[in-house]
């Protein structure tokens, strides 16, 4: 379904504050500091082969420290002071040591690992001290920005395309943050998620440049009287910070663990209920923008302006074949970018019943949503075909028991985001359009 869990699983996430940040014009935008400057054990990035070899590691794995390389008197200098006494990587996790740790002064030639005459066996430790560290080790999924396995063939291709994608990006962010007089601040992690919005600096900087850029185009276009373009859209969308879903389960394409996708708006959520998304509190320009777009280029043959209670904006992947199970009513897709390929295949007269991997696609209708807007039923089978490019698409859509998002939740996301929100008579007439012929 496009209907996407809120950042971490197993935690409430807030519905809209009172006064949601990122909403006046031209304010001064709290930021944190692009690139590395996150807090330890977030946002680190080491090499895929660093990360391959820490995975092999065991708790009796043999190791030697160096010299403490860490500045001194600092908590990072009195830490290795502890941890570098251990024989055993067991006991340096045990003194204090984290897999970054071991990440990061591999990386650094802070430590060796001298090949045992004998078996060793860490000193200290438990057997369920033992157990707690293999699956530790047992866990770690890659580098950051690796959506493949570790061990996959193409990992490392898809590790530098991801790379490359991530720095024309950032560089993209900070010329703009510059132009717009954005002002780059700094804010722990911890800060952010007592908001509940769990957002790595990246993404959190992607996302409030995005939203006084929209800010600025919705200026603009009242003042100059003018529809919002394409082009208005897809510049906001590249900035646009993405989270890594893992919760879109029945659209990963093969091999992938995560893909790129963010909802804003009202949905029900995976734990607790219905809501509206912590994005779209902090970053409602975005979501006005976006409608409003939609309202000035209305889909072809399409008498009734749209209307929905989310948007779902994915970056740069191909989903296979299924079927939205939360939603209600047709969905609108445009993909934005510079790509070939990538256009929807859609079977309109899909049962709903029939297996997704006996569809056949000579049945279906492929949709060239980068030269237009589609409207179809979500709920019927579709996909998308390969491409290469960057290819973000946005689908606007709506999730069943709408009104269970509440009154005070629906007034914002209609005034604040511009969200025409649907009844049961504009979804009927809507359905028009999708029905088999």
């Amino acid at each position: 379904p496009h209907c996407a869990k809120p950042a971490r699983p197993g935690r409430r996430s807030p519905l809209r504050s009172a006064t949601p940040r990122g909403g006046s014009q031209r304010r001064r935008a709290r930021m944190v500091k692009m690139a590395g400057r996150s807090e330890r054990g977030y946002g680190l990035k080491f090499k895929l082969e660093t990360v391959k070899t820490v995975r092999h590691f065991t708790a009796h794995t043999p190791i030697k420290y160096g010299p403490n390389p860490k500045t001194k008197g600092s908590k990072s200098w009195h830490r290795y002071a502890k941890y570098m006494k251990a024989k055993t990587v067991g006991e340096a996790l045990k003194l204090g040591a984290k897999i970054a740790d071991l990440c990061w002064e591999l990386e650094r030639g802070d430590y060796s690992l001298p090949k045992a005459s004998k078996a060793v066996r860490a000193r200290g430790l438990t057997a369920k001290d033992v157990e707690q560290i293999e699956a530790k080790f047992a866990s770690m999924v890659g580098p950051r920005g690796l959506a493949v396995s570790m061990d996959a063939d193409n990992a490392e291709e898809e590790l530098a395309k991801e790379e490359a994608w991530i720095k024309a990006k950032l560089e993209l962010t900070q010329k703009t943050a510059k132009r717009l007089g954005v002002q780059l601040e700094a804010e722990t992690h911890a800060e952010l998620t007592e908001e509940g919005v769990y957002e790595t600096s990246d993404t959190r900087n992607g996302r409030l440049v995005a939203n006084v850029l929209a800010q600025e185009k919705l200026r603009e276009k009242t003042k100059k009287g003018k529809k919002l373009s394409e082009d208005d859209v897809a510049e906001v969308l590249r900035i646009w910070g993405f989270a890594q879903n893992y919760g879109r389960v029945n659209v990963l394409p093969g091999g992938r663990k995560w893909v790129y996708s963010d909802t804003l708006g009202g949905i029900k959520r995976r734990v607790s209920g219905y809501g509206v998304t912590p994005p779209t509190v902090r970053y409602p320009a975005v979501a006005r923008l976006l409608n409003q777009w939609l309202v000035d280029n209305r889909p072809a043959g399409l008498k009734h302006d749209f209307v929905c209670t989310s948007i779902n904006i994915n970056a740069n992947y191909g989903a296979r074949v299924h079927r939205d199970g939360n939603n209600i009513g047709p969905s609108a897709i445009r993909a934005f970018g510079d790509f070939t390929g990538g256009e929807l295949i859609y079977w309109a007269k899909d049962d709903r019943k029939t297996p997704l991997d006996a569809l056949k696609e000579t049945q279906a209708k492929k949709l060239n949503i980068k030269r237009r807007t589609e409207v179809f039923d979500g709920c019927r089978a579709h996909c998308v075909v390969p491409f290469e490019g960057e290819r973000i698409s946005v689908v606007f859509f709506s999730c069943r028991n709408y009104p269970r998002v509440g009154a005070k939740n629906i007034a914002f996301l209609k005034k604040d985001c511009g969200f025409a929100w649907p009844t049961d008579e504009r979804l009927a007439l809507l359905k028009r359009y999708t029905e088999p012929k």
